[in-house]
């Protein structure tokens, strides 16, 4: 370039910075030239450009003749894009040019509007799910060469799971039943192969070790919510016994399908095979087949029948419950469809399935570890386990530390207080008892027999018995929520007749005592048994069965049904159901469900369960109060009076009940800290409900007698240095605008035994019902007891039930559905509370305490 031509382009440059807008014309400045601009109004060509007015910055933007200046380095990416997106835009139509991308992975995506900028590309995509196949597949392979094949004798590897009480520290029990026989392949006989291969892996010969389908299926399930399943072949599940457990977690199973396809292809199927049927858990403590064959039949394996391998291989999937000797019928059912499976696997005709009979199995031997009264407790921990999802073979041998509810003191003084009892006690005479805490419904001390091993029926959880009287509570808050006061009135004369009743029915207190007209709450006291009859006639019976069911009471109950007599105690709950419903009563109205697992922890000392609890309200705290008060009737007036003694004079409310003909006794009772529920009864030779036989010098087996002597032995030592806590008062509820509205049928014509009691008191308790009933019993029952009584109404009754004791008892649950046709022959419903010879309800004691007799 010459000299000329860089002097001119400087000089231009210089001029351009220096030129100023002026008024009047621009200033030429000295040694510059200005090019002239012909005046024509012809159009300008293309190439030309405008002169440039204004300032210098202006000139030298538009002075590029529309040549876009190259980017300098300062250039942002946001003025890029905008750059190529404007050409882009100005492109002809059908050649636009994509965005170039700003970096490798094109994200946020460079020529997207918002919010298309942010949606991931296709190439970010299958970018990432190709780096996920590729870290998958190392993880698989990396997994795939850590994986050893493990011998059979490294399987099962069995620990011993310790219960321990709720301190943590003193030990319960164990659960350690293990017997494993390890048989060659070759003396496994082939029925029970088949058996297993046609029922749990019909594809095990042609698999790889693990079943996409099964898995899938598996997979759906979970998913959508079904019982968790985990798709095993029978390699897998072999595999699952060298964890000593189930693996149901996705990692769990992908661990075990690894080892599982390692293991396919390391040994021949037959092998699997047998070492799978090595190491299986089949119930009854027995590991492998041999050991089952031995648990079940009583023989070598090698002797079993094509039946009796079907049933081995049937309780495979839960031993515990489908053992025949838990529940024969779903046992059978699986028995029948394992064969059914052989017969569509061509391993038996079906003529061959038709000829076989279901087998006989021997007695399960019971472990010696769960001798004694533990024996109950160890049993119902194992069950609420497995009822929580533990399987029976985690509990035997994973290593577990189980801590239970219960407190050692208070199961000390149960088992203390039951061996208390007279040594006369008939061996048949059977007793449990449970006591718990109402506010959380921990289990804190449980007798359900004297040894386990010699009686496995738990009879404070599974044995059934007559309610008697106990039942009434249900109708005395069914009367509290309708309106009814504790001091309304109501017929207590006896006997009574409810013509209303489809097919009419008669009534008795116990000894056919007269009360005359009593308050709710001195028939709770009292039991009276016409009185509540009344009642439960007017609140409706119906109500009575829902309130029972509210408070806890199961459903299926046998006996709870919808009829008046149902107030008389006709359903036979267990001990375990009726200490969960009165601590509903204990806890103000809130619900508990009972439970014996606190927690549970792994050998590895993570933690495995922990009981979460939960409580409902089932019924009004006020209610909840007022029904207590009358509740502390029987434990103070009552048939249980004898317990002020014991308990130094804690307070005390609960319920005596006396089944008819003295079939079962009860005490149910509580303080605010701990509710306890005894009951006693006796069966016969085929399980009958017989009367109980009288021991320790006792002829009247009522509620008020033993039950309430081993509530009080069980209660007083085990609150021993607790505060004395009192019951809340009485409090008037907003509902209490009823009164009693039944009118009571006119009374019978005197055919029965005694008529002048039954008239007498129809009249004069309407004068003085609820002051003074103490009068009119003083009149009416002057026949024998009036004089006796008054002083020492405690002895007085000893002498009275010696002329019918056998004739005139119970109270009236039970076969007292229907009227009586004798009612002098036969004392309906009269619990112990209505007894003393009559005295009635007076200022002579006249509680009527057949308990004490």
């Amino acid at each position: 370039m010459s000299d000329s031509r860089r002097s001119s382009r400087g000089s231009s440059d210089r001029s351009r910075r220096s030129t100023k807008p002026t008024t009047g014309g621009a200033r030429r400045a000295a040694g510059v030239r200005r090019a002239s601009t012909p005046k024509s109004s012809a159009p300008r060509t293309s190439g030309t450009a405008p002169a440039s007015k204004g300032s210098s910055r202006t000139g030298r933007r538009t002075s590029a003749a529309g040549a876009p200046k190259p980017p300098t380095s300062r250039t942002s990416v946001k003025a890029r894009h905008a750059g190529v997106a404007s050409a882009a835009a100005a492109a002809p139509k059908g050649r636009a040019k994509k965005a170039a991308a700003t970096n490798f992975l094109n994200y946020p995506r460079a020529g997207a509007k918002s919010p298309w900028r942010w949606i991931p590309s296709l190439r970010l995509i299958v970018g990432a799910m190709a780096l996920m196949v590729l870290a998958g597949l190392g993880f698989a392979v990396w997994l795939y060469n850590d994986t050893e094949v493990p011998e059979p004798s490294d399987f099962a590897l069995a620990q011993t799971s310790r219960v321990y009480y709720a301190d943590g520290e003193t030990e319960m029990g164990q659960f350690s039943e293990i017997n494993r026989t390890e048989l060659p392949a070759d003396e496994i006989p082939d029925n029970i192969k088949q058996a297993v291969v046609a029922s749990e892996d019909a594809s095990f010969y042609e698999n790889r070790g693990v079943s996409p389908r099964g898995i899938v299926r598996a997979l759906v399930n979970n998913v959508v919510g079904g019982d968790r399943q985990g798709g095993s072949t029978i390699t897998m599940q072999y595999v699952e016994r060298y964890y000593t457990g189930t693996e149901t977690s996705y990692v769990g199973k992908a661990k075990e399908a690894i080892m599982a396809l390692k293991i396919d292809q390391e040994l021949p199927k037959d092998e699997i095979l047998s070492r799978y049927l090595n190491t299986i858990y089949f119930g009854r403590g027995a590991y492998g087949v041999q050991e089952a064959s031995q648990a079940y039949f009583g023989k070598d394996a090698s002797e079993l029948t094509d039946a009796e391998a079907a049933l081995l291989v049937a309780v495979i999937p839960s031993p515990s419950t489908y053992d025949p000797d838990n529940d024969l019928e779903t046992a059978t059912n699986l028995w029948d469809r394992v064969i059914t499976r052989q017969v569509a696997e061509e391993q038996m005709t079906p003529a061959e399935a038709d000829a076989l009979e279901f087998p006989e199995t021997v007695e399960p031997n019971t472990e010696n570890s769960l001798g004694g009264p533990e024996g109950y407790l160890l049993t119902e921990v194992r069950t609420e386990l497995i009822a929580q999802g533990f399987t029976e073979e985690e509990i035997n041998t994973g290593g577990l530390r189980i801590v239970s509810t219960i407190d050692p003191a208070v199961q000390e003084n149960t088992v203390q207080a039951v061996e208390n009892l007279p040594d006369d006690r008939p061996e048949n005479n059977r007793l449990g008892t449970v006591t718990l805490d109402p506010t959380t419904g921990a289990i804190r001390g449980m007798y359900g027999g004297a040894d386990y091993v010699a009686q496995a029926r738990n009879d404070a959880t599974q044995s059934r018995m007559q309610a008697g009287s106990i039942f009434k509570t249900f109708t005395l808050i069914t009367a509290l929520e309708q309106g009814f006061p504790l001091d309304s009135r109501w017929d207590g004369n006896s006997p009574k007749s409810f013509s209303e009743v489809p097919g009419g029915w008669t009534v008795n207190n116990y000894n056919d005592t007269d009360y005359g007209r009593v308050s709710l709450q001195k028939a709770t006291t009292s039991s009276i048994n016409t009185a509540y009859a009344e009642a439960n006639i007017e609140v409706g019976p119906e109500n009575t069965m829902e309130t029972a069911i509210q408070l806890g009471l199961p459903e299926d109950t046998p006996g709870l049904e919808p009829v008046p007599s149902n107030v008389l105690g006709s359903a036979s709950p267990t001990v375990s159901e009726m200490a969960e419903v009165y601590a509903t009563i204990a806890s103000g109205g809130v619900h508990h469900d009972s439970y014996i697992v606190e927690s549970v922890t792994r050998s590895d000392g993570s933690t495995r369960y922990e009981h979460e609890g939960g409580d409902e309200r089932m019924l009004d705290e006020e209610v909840a109060i007022n029904a207590t008060v009358a509740l502390q009737g029987p434990p103070t007036e009552g048939s249980a009076r004898s317990l002020q003694g014991v308990m130094n004079g804690r307070p005390v409310a609960g319920k005596t009940g006396t089944s008819e003909s003295f079939r079962s006794a009860w005490f149910v009772g509580f303080t605010p800290q701990l509710v306890t529920a005894v009951g006693m009864f006796q069966p016969g030779e085929d399980g009958s409900e017989q009367q109980l036989t009288p021991f320790g010098g006792v002829q009247s087996m009522t509620g008020g007698q033993f039950p309430a002597d081993v509530w009080g032995d069980i209660m007083s030592t085990s609150l021993e240095g607790q505060e004395m806590l009192d019951f809340p008062d009485e409090v008037r509820l907003d509902n209490e605008t009823q009164e009693r509205s039944y009118v009571p049928p006119p009374p019978p014509p005197p055919t029965t035994r005694a008529p002048e009691p039954t008239q007498e008191p129809s009249e004069e308790p309407s004068e003085e019902p609820s002051e003074e009933p103490s009068e009119e019993p003083s009149e009416e029952p002057s026949e024998e007891p009036s004089e006796e009584p008054s002083e020492e109404p405690s002895e007085e009754p000893s002498e009275k039930p010696t002329k019918q004791p056998t004739t005139e008892p119970g109270d009236g649950g039970g076969e007292n559905t229907q009227p009586t046709e004798n009612p002098k022959e036969e004392a309906q419903g009269g619990d112990e509370e209505a007894s003393a010879g009559g005295q009635g309800d007076g200022s002579a004691n006249g509680e009527g305490d057949g308990d004490t007799l």
